[in-house]
């Protein structure tokens, strides 16, 4: 029997089936074999098809709030109930939203030379030295102990260019002598509140349980819908030169930094953020009783002691971004790995805009974040864009390296390796190129081998299938150290054969997988950008999209309205593993209306195999909208010879051109083509 799917990451197949079953998690849940997998996005929910994406991941977090998260969340545990949901939580606070007793504030204290009034655009004080300038993007201050407002620039002794509508400004007559003051916004989300035992209360209440409480009003977020809590962007401590101005703990006016020191700072915020995330972990337990309540943070790379004691991981935003090197980045994950088992530390690798046209085929400094986090038992994603909002799926994503047997250790050409149950992984730091050989390997302590690599559908020259014996790894040598480019490998004690799904859609990035090109249109199309909006529920148009934008990766399908007018689309896979592979499509609505009987009932599909047609046929678009709709199993070679073709020739309505996906079946023709039946009488428990 051949397998359907690598069933690992949840999906149905023929080989290791199984849902996650469990009586109640009364420990951290298991995340299962290496490598661990994960997507990370900031940003809240866009994109028609959104939970296909994010259920093929062993840990997720997005930034969506309120009924449209908790549809998407339920939609992506229908769909792998095996995945690990966090819900984002921000650090700071925004003017307007929280009390002014709150707030961090900066030393520097000016008082009012003359009346302040409402519609002043301009507010005269002793000095404005330590207020941002314009040239900082967050300008709000504090008068009066109770009123914000916002300005422009500076001078030495008034702030121009005061708000006089809007959400701040002066509502009454300030007199002379009136205090301002600035809060301290840290990179990320807001302000920050002052934890620390100084603060003031906030409604009987300090200030980290008044944070904490206002998040977890069901009103505003119901965390019962997720398995724990994601902070982005989390300051764990402070560096004197990093907040301008200073930083006024104890609010006596005097820059803390100068007055007790480094230490005493780092050691009263330590103090709040303890308490705060512990009693967090409280209100996890409270909406979730039974399970395990996981919370993580993204605190860039810094380790401080005490989070080890109140999170269970943290994470490496953009890998080693924020990272001095990457002996370091191994050693802080070794940490938290020794710490917590498991351990939820996290490397989200991402490329820019900038490379939009070629990065998702890095297959090399793919390899290099992946086996860098296996180094340390970390969660591993890459993403594509600026703000890490779409995600990338490669081949080793499949595979099941089973679990650690060793630690990390440095072989004698320079790289690392680190032995599992099922096999080995190989990291080149070096930033040069080096040959790793099956010599050294057996010198390491826990090998296991003979190990293979495996069959690959993306990478074919570095997965080929055969015996290992070395590996050519690349390195790139830069400067400072953190900017060095590596490559790594994953090998296997029994030979195997990993084939992700192939998709082809209408955007390079957004719906098409790595070592592959977007569809080719001819004729009339009208290409549509993804409709969807952040409200995830039945009414949203199911294109095969995961990001909803204006650039040429927001596009969420093409139509072609006009019958009398030809339309052709060709989706062409990158066969690397020639097999038989079971082609299916995906189509959505026609506009914003579910349907609406405008589609086209009888959309003509062709498979051809170099210029030969293997199936001919017609596709119903206006029914099974939304869902992978099975067209036939055909034998594949390898190329780039094969293809599907969609046209609207005779078509009785409008033609969708959404996505095609290529699922490898394997290589014999014994083929089972059939999904297996849904398990039943069973009990599932998200993890």
């Amino acid at each position: 029997m051949v397998f359907l799917a690598r069933a690992k990451r949840g999906f149905w197949g023929c080989v290791g089936f199984s849902w996650l079953l469990v009586s109640g998690l009364s420990a951290q849940a298991d995340p299962g074999p290496f490598p661990r997998i994960m997507f990370q996005r900031p940003a809240g929910i866009s994109g028609g098809a959104i939970q296909h994406f994010f259920s093929r991941f062993d840990l997720v977090a997005h930034g969506g709030a309120g009924p449209s998260a908790y549809a998407l969340n339920e939609s992506i545990h229908a769909l792998n109930p095996g995945t690990i949901i966090l819900g984002t939580s921000r650090q700071g606070v925004w003017p307007g939203s929280f009390p002014p007793e709150c707030f961090i504030y900066r030393p520097n204290v000016a008082e009012l030379t003359r009346a302040a009034r409402p519609g002043d655009r301009e507010i005269f004080v002793t000095s404005t030295a330590g207020f941002p300038p314009a040239s900082e993007k967050y300008r709000y201050a504090m008068i009066g102990g109770d009123e914000w407002f916002t300005y422009t620039d500076l001078t030495p002794t008034s702030f121009t260019g005061v708000s006089t509508s809007g959400d701040f400004y002066l509502t009454r007559i300030h007199p002379v002598g009136d205090s301002i003051k600035t809060p301290i916004r840290f990179v990320g989300f807001g302000m920050l509140q002052n934890v620390t035992p100084f603060a003031h209360l906030v409604e009987g209440k300090p200030v980290w349980q008044y944070f904490v409480d206002k998040r977890f009003d069901p009103a505003k977020q119901d965390f019962s819908y997720f398995d724990g809590v994601f902070y982005d962007a989390y300051r764990t401590f402070f560096y004197p030169d990093d907040i301008a101005g200073g930083i006024d703990l104890d609010y006596n006016r005097v820059d803390d930094f100068e007055e007790h020191g480094l230490k005493w700072v780092n050691a009263q915020w330590a103090d709040g953020v303890k308490k705060m995330l512990t009693y967090e972990r409280q209100k996890l337990q409270e909406v979730n009783p039974g399970q395990y309540p996981l919370i993580a943070l993204n605190t860039g790379s810094a380790l401080e002691d005490y989070s080890l004691e109140v999170c269970d991981g943290m994470m490496w935003e953009g890998f080693m971004r924020f990272a001095e090197s990457w002996e370091e980045m191994v050693r802080v994950n070794r940490v938290w790995e020794n710490a917590h088992n498991p351990v939820y530390t996290m490397i989200e690798d991402y490329d820019p805009e900038k490379r939009r046209a070629y990065a998702k085929n890095k297959f090399a400094y793919m390899r290099y974040g992946l086996t860098t986090a296996l180094m340390a038992g970390a969660f591993y994603g890459r993403t594509f864009g600026d703000y890490y909002y779409i995600s990338l799926y490669y081949d080793e994503f499949d595979s099941d390296l089973g679990l650690p047997t060793s630690p990390p250790q440095k072989l004698a050409s320079g790289a690392w390796a680190r032995f599992f149950d099922k096999g080995v992984a190989i990291s080149n730091p070096t930033g040069s190129i080096i040959t790793v050989t099956d010599g050294e390997l057996r010198a390491a302590s826990g090998y296991a081998g003979p190990y293979y690599r495996f069959l690959g559908g993306q990478d074919p020259v570095t997965n080929n299938g055969e015996r290992f014996q070395s590996i050519r790894l690349e390195g790139t040598l830069e400067s400072p150290p953190k900017y060095i480019k590596g490559d790594g490998i994953l090998l296997f004690t029994q030979p195997d054969t990993i084939v992700s799904d192939i998709m082809i859609g209408n955007c390079f990035n957004n719906d098409t997988s790595p070592g592959n090109e977007k569809l080719e249109l001819s004729g009339a199309w009208t290409e549509i950008k993804d409709p969807s909006t952040q409200v995830f529920d039945e009414n949203r148009n199911p294109c095969y999209s995961q990001w909803s934008d204006d650039s040429e990766d927001g596009i969420g399908y093409a139509a072609a309205y006009n019958p009398a007018q030809t339309a052709t689309a060709l989706f062409t896979p990158t066969i690397n593993v020639t097999g038989y592979y079971e082609i299916s499509e995906w189509h959505s609505w026609a506009g914003d209306v579910a349907n609406s009987g405008r589609e086209a009932s009888n959309a003509a599909v062709t498979v051809e195999v170099n210029g030969a047609s293997r199936f001919r046929g017609h596709i119903d678009q206006r029914v099974k909208a939304g869902r992978w709709n099975r067209i036939t199993v055909v034998h594949l070679p390898a190329g780039r010879g094969s293809s599907v073709r969609l046209t609207n020739a005779g078509a009785d309505g409008v033609v969708l051109a959404d996505a095609m996906r290529f699922r490898f079946l394997g290589q014999s023709s014994d083929v089972d083509s059939e999904p297996p039946s849904a398990p039943r009488n069973v009990r599932v428990i998200r993890p």
